[in-house]
């Protein structure tokens, strides 16, 4: 459905009575309703910096999607979709995604800054009441919300006044412009006199969104993340979004398997498990470790095509550094044909998992952690006082992990806690990164120290992987009847290599733990 937008917002203070349309309008019937709609924008508000909306309501006389645009001579036009039920229920329909795309041309984005995530949440109680002329036919709504938005937290009431019927409401392919007429312009203004005259002036922000999202917009525009001195929920609600569209926006890439986007999905879910556990005090563990749980089986599903992809670069590469005369038999061919095969099964496998039930319920679980964080008391402090001391508890259990892995004898436990070492590294470098931009240079030049240990101790548990991986691929040429000494020479230099890394990354972790930050 299509029609153009008429309707009046005004302001009224809570507890106030209605004010009054006696000799304008009468009065029909009266219905009451609880609302719930989700507005979504890309990272930056590209849409609403467009004068865009776009929204999923539940309840109320006209649920469903709603995209509203804006039009030549001021007013919007709007576009309705129906709900859907189940398994990707909060995926924005097509025809919408191409309307947004027609409208804002070449502005609009692909890929990761193209996802449309949930900017904000309205609930609203709502007294919606009939006007109705002479002949007791419905010409307009008086809708009586209290509203409350999140993640702002504010709370307010307004008026609106919205015009329906056939000759307001529609809206053709026609050449014409499709405004209201100069009669539904009057009925707007001869209400707006009216409610003016009993202290109701006309709303100060155009709609609910632009007070649900305050500065948020501006300071999109301007590259800036939530303030410092703002809550510590705003901060962390700002990253696990960016991740969130690391995944949702990066899905059409993935199927395809272009360059990168495998890698970059799969560090996304990294990020966002990373981020759910360091900063677990600020939510409810009932919702979020659950979750935590379904993204690490999708991280695991872009594990696979990745792995592969990583072993085939990194053993070609060290069989072209051996001398020739050390190279005996097939061994490229052995190699390429191989993790060639373990790539293409094991991205068949994500491309099935993409098309699960199980993806897209996990889709529509984090577009809700986005909607509805939730919070519990420790996200309403400032960020600056209540974030810090969460990385500081990420720092520390870097080190308690090195020194475990110091405190051992036994080799393989050691290269089990190393690699755990890393892991609790990319924590602290991803809290880093969660904090940066609000907390600035200091929390980008953290970030950067540990994403060397990362790094360094990255390359001890390659150098571990590709170990197994040669083995068993030196396995398969001996079945087949084919020299296997260039596999032990290959072998030989990846044990050298761990030394090496394992000998950077311990010294990367000593650095990294001097550091002032935070």
């Amino acid at each position: 459905m299509r029609q153009v937008e008429s309707e009046r917002k005004f302001d009224i203070a809570e507890g106030e009575p209605l004010p009054t349309l006696e000799g304008i309008v009468g009065v029909g019937q009266a219905r009451e309703h609880r609302m719930r709609a989700v507005y979504v924008d890309t990272v930056d508000l590209l849409l609403v910096r467009n004068r865009i909306t776009l929204r999923r309501r539940e309840g109320g006389s006209d649920a469903g999607w709603h995209l509203k645009l804006p039009r030549p001579d001021g007013t919007r036009l709007e576009v309705h979709a129906p709900l859907t039920d189940g398994p990707g229920r909060y995926a924005v329909p097509a025809p919408l995604l191409a309307e947004v795309a027609a409208v804002l041309g070449a502005a609009w984005p692909t890929g990761v800054e193209a996802a449309l995530l949930p900017a904000a949440t309205l609930t609203t109680d709502r007294a919606e009441i009939d006007l109705v002329d002479q002949e007791g036919r419905v010409v307009a709504q008086l809708c009586d919300d209290m509203a409350s938005a999140l993640p702002a937290g504010r709370t307010w009431r307004e008026l609106e006044v919205e015009l329906v019927g056939s000759d307001n409401g529609s809206d053709s392919d026609s050449d014409s412009d499709g405004g209201s007429g100069s009669d539904d312009d009057e009925l707007l203004d001869r209400v707006t006199e009216a409610f003016e005259e009993q202290g109701v002036a006309l709303a100060d922000s155009p709609s609910k969104l632009a007070r649900a999202l305050g500065d948020r917009p501006e300071r999109a525009a301007a590259g800036r993340g939530p303030r410092r001195k703002g809550p510590a929920g705003d901060v962390v609600l700002a990253y696990l979004s960016a991740q969130v569209g690391g995944i949702v926006g990066r899905e059409a890439d993935v199927r395809v398997d272009a360059p990168d986007a495998v890698h970059k999905a799969r560090v996304a879910t990294r990020r966002l498990r990373s981020a759910l556990r360091t900063f677990r005090r600020l939510l409810d563990r009932d919702v979020t470790d659950p979750l935590r749980d379904e993204v690490r089986w999708l991280a695991t599903a872009l594990g696979g095509p990745r792995d592969a992809e990583v072993m085939k670069a990194r053993i070609l590469a060290a069989l072209d550094a051996l001398p020739q005369d050390q190279v005996v038999g097939p061994v490229r061919e052995r190699v390429a044909t191989e993790l060639d095969r373990r790539h293409a099964d094991a991205h068949q496998a994500l491309v099935e998992t993409l098309d699960s039930d199980r993806y897209r319920e996990l889709l529509d679980r984090l577009v809700e952690l986005l909607a509805d964080p939730p919070w519990r008391g420790r996200a309403r402090p400032s960020a600056a006082k209540a974030l810090p001391d969460l990385v500081r508890a990420a720092v520390d259990r870097v080190a308690a992990e090195h020194a475990a892995s110091a405190a051992t004898t036994d080799e393989e436990e050691r290269l089990h806690l190393l690699h755990e070492t890393r892991k609790r590294a990319k924590a602290a470098r991803y809290a880093c990164e969660a904090l940066a931009p609000s907390f600035g240079a200091r929390a980008t030049d953290a970030a950067v120290v540990w994403e060397g240990v990362t790094e360094a101790l990255g390359g001890l548990q390659d150098s571990v992987v590709a170990t197994t991986w040669l083995r068993e691929i030196a396995e398969a040429a001996e079945v087949a009847g084919e020299p296997t000494f260039t596999y032990g020479r290959l072998v030989g230099a990846e044990s050298a290599e761990g030394e090496r890394s394992r000998a950077a990354g311990e010294e990367a972790v000593r650095e990294a733990l001097e550091h002032p930050w935070p």
